[in-house]
């Protein structure tokens, strides 16, 4: 007995510490999800707001988007949206519907998920909720203020909203938000104001945060970045770097996915990147040139750089070794493409964003496990598309399914096991959903009026 235990321990310790090594490889399942009861839905994770999937027609509201689990859902439907961090055992089939009654709410396959509270009459028929309901939601979005009817309506439920997501929009007072989030503890948190983050002394409200989306300056970040062991998602928007500036993310150990939108950085050897990062999104980083950090990240197995124009030396993306999943820049010349492709035949997502010297897609089919691509390109570029049998999902833009009707028709025949789903984008510069939201909330008041 002895003997056989001798034998099997090293064994054991041996698989072990292969099955560990393939856990922190950080490859994730892509999962392409169907969404019907909204006309728009964007992976704020992946894309910010760039590109995301549009419905086919207006009677037809239904989306399809690629997703991985945790990833932030940004919806709209109408004067309506819905913020959802994506659970796959929600399924491969979202079922979203509003309801104005009394406050907005969507439920979520038929289960309460979200509540804006955004004026008094929304507090009242939040008041009423069962701590019940109040379990099934997964994100509260919060008009300003944060006053004190708020606080003390939320206590009410204190016990039930512990780990909720906590969307914020405005500029609430300091006292006001310490205890809002003392109250809710989020593990999700959307504030498009830096001020909101609390102080180091008081920001053990953020022990469990595990998805943060801030706008503007990152010096409260870093002020709470110890507190925030948990946090697996940062998104960073309208970061417009100091000289010599560092963004210090060393410290985050279980930070997986890093995106940065419409920022000013010029280099990325400004970020002190952590050893656990697996996923990297830049986005509309319109003065970003300096990759060459990319050199320290060979376990990325996911790269972003949507609209980031000004890119060079592409060539230090060939150190990453393990590559799923690639968007290119908007300035990619073809041969580059050509050379990306074959240097890393093991792609399962792609796209192709606004990249005007791509001539054709013919580099493409050498992809055997390619099964998503994402093009927002010009029909005369998108030739030899239908020979990409492989494909799982296809996304193109809007213009081209209006335009090509016929070749749309076409290319569905010939790629019969391909979801082919037209997309557009929201992109509205820096602070895009500041200058959407206003505009929601105040058309949602005249139809109010009106009935």
């Amino acid at each position: 007995m002895t003997k056989i235990r001798n034998i099997l321990f090293p064994f054991c310790f041996t698989l072990a510490g292969i099955l560990c090594g393939c856990s922190n490889s950080g490859t994730l399942q892509v999962d392409t999800i169907e969404i019907t009861g909204v006309s728009w839905a964007c992976n704020v994770n992946t894309s910010y707001a760039v590109f995301g999937s549009s419905t086919e027609t207006e009677e037809q509201l239904e989306v399809v988007l690629p997703v991985s689990e945790g990833d932030l859902l940004y919806m709209l439907r109408d004067d309506f949206q819905f913020y959802y961090r994506y659970n796959p055992e929600h399924g491969p089939r979202l079922s979203v519907t509003f309801d104005t009654l009394q406050m907005l709410s969507v439920s979520l396959n038929e289960k309460l998920n979200y509540i804006e509270l955004t004026e008094s009459s929304s507090l009242e028929s939040f008041s009423m909720l069962t701590d019940a309901e109040v379990k099934q939601l997964s994100t509260i979005y919060i008009d300003e203020p944060v006053s004190n009817d708020l606080l003390l309506t939320l206590k009410q439920h204190e016990t039930a909203l512990a780990g909720k997501g906590l969307v914020l929009d405005g500029s609430p007072e300091p006292e006001n938000i310490k205890e809002l989030l003392s109250i809710c503890r989020p593990e999700m948190l959307v504030t498009f104001n830096w001020q909101s983050l609390p102080e180091p002394e008081e920001s053990s409200c953020l022990l469990n945060l595990e998805l943060l989306w801030i706008e503007g300056k990152v010096s409260a970040l870093a002020k709470v970045a110890s507190c925030c062991g948990n946090l697996e998602s940062l998104i960073i928007a309208g970061w417009e770097p100091e000289p010599g500036e560092l963004l210090p993310l060393s410290d985050l150990n279980n930070l997986r996915s890093l995106t940065l939108a419409e920022s000013e950085l010029v280099s990325l050897s400004g970020i002190e990147f952590p050893e656990s990062l697996r996923n990297l999104y830049l986005v509309s980083c319109d003065t970003l040139s300096d990759i060459n950090a990319l050199g320290n990240l060979p376990d990325l197995n996911r790269l972003g750089l949507s609209l980031c124009s000004q890119v060079k030396d592409v060539e230090q993306i060939y150190e990453i070794n393990n590559l799923q999943s690639l968007a290119f820049p908007p300035n990619i010349s073809h041969n580059d493409f050509r050379q990306l492709t074959e240097r890393f035949p093991q792609l399962e997502m792609l796209e192709l964003i606004g990249c005007t010297e791509i001539v054709n897609l013919a580099p493409l089919q050498a992809l055997s496990e390619l099964n998503t691509l994402v093009l927002q390109l010009e029909i005369e570029q998108l030739t030899m598309l239908d020979s990409l049998k492989q494909l799982k999902t296809l996304i193109l833009t809007d213009e081209v399914f209006g335009d090509n009707p016929e070749w749309i028709k076409e290319l569905r025949e010939s790629l019969p096991t391909t979801t082919i789903v037209p997309g557009s984008g929201l992109c509205l510069g820096s602070g895009w959903l500041l200058l959407l939201l206003p505009f929601v909330l105040v058309f949602r008041y005249l139809i109010r009026t009106k009935k």
